[in-house]
């Protein structure tokens, strides 16, 4: 077994740094979690914390992923349907056949995530950072090759933190639709986040950044540990 009392995440321009007041073991089993027995039945107060857990390490995941990718040509795309469309497996399904189109007609394996909001009405929409979409698009073609409705295009300019920008389109927990359903989709072929817990490595990046103010930090607690969260931008 290991274990790590700090650990650095890297994501594109995005540097965390983790700092734990007890040690973290890892790289074992833990039994209790690979037991087949008997499953306590969750109440609803569990069920709803553990979807705020979920929702909000979704975000986390995808926020990291998002600056792994982004590019300085990268756009962000906004469709919606015309029809008042609530049925999600319908609106994934055309979300899907979409992409495929795109890369029919662009001759290009685009690279993107996709978050799904719902609106007021409770109708479905789409918002998509395209990674690798690159160049001058032309809106009317873009808008026939969706064929469902209202689209909207920008450039992603002057944001430091293009993860979390995304991520305030998450829809909330409370959207039932969403119960054990994926809240968001991403290609295949993107770059991942880099963990380092290599204390070695993790001092000297610490140390690098002693003359350079964090853009986030913040103390919590978890039922284990105490932790020391601190975010910096690399410009």
């Amino acid at each position: 077994m290991a274990s790590y009392n700090k650990k650095v995440i890297i994501a594109g321009k995005q540097l965390e740094i983790y700092e734990y007041k007890e040690s973290v073991i890892y790289g074992y089993t833990d039994i209790k979690k690979c037991s087949k027995g008997r499953q306590s039945t969750a109440n609803d107060e569990d069920k709803k914390i553990n979807r705020e857990m979920v929702f909000k390490r979704a975000r986390t995941n995808l926020r990291r992923l998002i600056n792994c990718n982004i590019q300085s040509d990268s756009k962000f795309l906004t469709l919606t349907f015309k029809d008042n469309i609530t049925d999600l497996d319908f609106a994934n399904n055309e979300f899907k056949k979409f992409i495929k189109r795109l890369n029919y007609h662009f001759n290009i394996k685009l690279k993107y995530s996709c978050v799904i909001e719902f609106q007021k009405r409770g109708a479905i929409h789409y918002h998509v950072v395209l990674y690798n979409l690159n160049g001058k698009v032309d809106l009317n073609k873009l808008s026939d090759i969706w064929g469902h409705g209202f689209i909207k295009l920008n450039k992603i300019n002057g944001i430091d933190n293009v993860g979390a920008y995304i991520c305030k389109y998450m829809s909330k927990t409370n959207d039932k639709r969403l119960e054990g359903r994926k809240m968001y989709f991403n290609s295949r072929n993107l770059i991942k986040p880099t963990e380092i817990k290599d204390l070695e490595i993790v001092n000297a990046l610490v140390g690098s950044l002693q003359n350079q103010s964090p853009k986030y930090e913040n103390t919590f607690n978890n039922e284990y540990n105490s932790i020391n969260y601190k975010q910096y931008i690399i410009y």
